[in-house]
């Protein structure tokens, strides 16, 4: 009777730290950016601002 050794088994390694997109340059990683209000002929700017998507990250906020 021949008796196999069993090889030890591995060891579960943690898996490696995720790589992170750096945030975009445009939008700071926000994903939106602002842009202020200008009216009338002179066009003077007013206190309001409107939010839109950021057109480089298209709203993910990674580069």
């Amino acid at each position: 009777m021949t008796t196999t050794k069993k090889p030890p088994a591995s060891r579960r390694r943690s898996p490696g730290p995720v790589p992170v997109a750096p945030p975009c340059g445009t939008c700071d990683g926000t994903g939106e950016t602002t842009t202020t209000v200008r009216v009338g002929r002179k066009r003077r700017e007013i206190g309001a601002i409107q939010t839109g998507l950021c057109p480089d990250c298209f709203g993910t906020g990674t580069a």
